[in-house]
């Protein structure tokens, strides 16, 4: 009977933990097959850039005009594809400034940004309550 239950529990780890990430693996390397000069890309560290030159296990990337850096291949993270697709799969921006509303969940307490005194201003440029000067 325990043996059934060992057994059991490595098939749902299998499945639930070794074969998505063997998936999101396979994906990732398919994505890097396919870099090409011109590509516009995402690093895994959150930058933006468009590929200028691709090597063996490095990608020279293009991030402001005339400004270029060589990073990991590995370390790409997504290709950005300029298409009707990919628009239409993005989700809607949420509205901003005057007239957007939110709504408050309970216990939530709606915040103005009005009501900053001066007090509290001249407070945060005053010397330490510890008598040292500002450095």
């Amino acid at each position: 009977m325990l043996i059934i239950y060992v057994v059991a529990f490595i098939a749902i780890f299998y499945f639930m933990a070794i074969r998505p990430q063997q998936r999101q693996r396979k994906a990732h390397q398919a994505l890097l097959a396919s870099l090409k000069r011109g590509d516009r890309i995402i690093t895994a560290a959150g930058i933006y850039g468009t590929v200028k030159r691709v090597e063996e296990n490095i990608v020279v990337v293009e991030i402001a005009k005339g400004v270029s850096m060589k990073i990991a291949r590995r370390a790409v993270a997504e290709i950005i594809r300029d298409s009707a697709e990919a628009r239409a799969a993005a989700p809607e921006p949420t509205p901003r400034g005057k007239g957007a509303t939110a709504e408050l969940e309970s216990g939530d307490e709606e915040v103005t940004g009005q009501g900053v005194s001066e007090e509290s201003t001249e407070a945060s440029s005053e010397e330490p309550e510890d008598g040292q000067a500002k450095q």
